[in-house]
């Protein structure tokens, strides 16, 4: 049991990291190349160099990242345009159908996490967990700008799906007010 708040902080990542993590029913690919998909999604194809480092990770890494993927048809190699000799690295139809699936099983799970919070609780929890987000990426992120990739690239990936997503919710609070009449 943690003694004390910022130990029970800790505890909770810990173990949604593993469930987020972990495969979802109706995945069809290892969760740690839902990374590789995620990085492609919102920054379009790179170079297996900028991938690699966009996912913080090795190049052989991700080079047998991208090699599954591949051979499951979510990504192609292409020319790079700016240098004959090098390819870059992008998402098929298939790869963002199947990052758009395991993005909205995840929303799902997180949503369904939340069922019975008001409105204003998951506002106010968006608004705490970014605040912590922001606290912890100024701490450990380099980066000119202060925000890490993913900051930049989730908000602009995610904006379609997370307005169903709230009205989802609201509609399961609302069911469950009335459920309980």
């Amino acid at each position: 049991m943690p003694q004390t708040p910022v130990e029970g902080v800790l505890h909770a990542f810990t173990r949604i990291g593993r469930r987020l993590k972990a495969k979802q029913p109706g995945d069809t690919i290892d969760p740690s190349a839902h990374l590789a998909l995620f990085v492609l999604r919102c920054n379009g194809a790179l170079r297996l160099s900028d991938l690699a480092s966009r996912m913080e990770i090795d190049a052989s890494t991700a080079s047998r990242h991208v090699r599954s993927l591949e051979q499951a048809g979510l990504v192609r190699r292409s020319a790079d345009p700016d240098d004959g000799r090098a390819f870059r690295v992008e998402l098929t139809e298939q790869g963002t159908q199947e990052w758009e699936a395991a993005s909205k099983r995840r929303m799902e799970l997180l949503s369904r996490a939340m069922d019975g919070w008001t409105d204003s609780d998951i506002e106010t929890f968006e608004k705490l967990m970014t605040r912590f987000a922001e606290g912890v990426t100024s701490l450990v992120d380099d980066r000119a700008d202060g925000r890490a990739w993913a900051d930049k690239g989730w908000a602009a990936a995610m904006a379609a799906q997370r307005k169903p997503a709230v009205a989802a919710a609201h509609l399961n609070t609302e069911e469950n007010v009335e459920n309980n009449q």
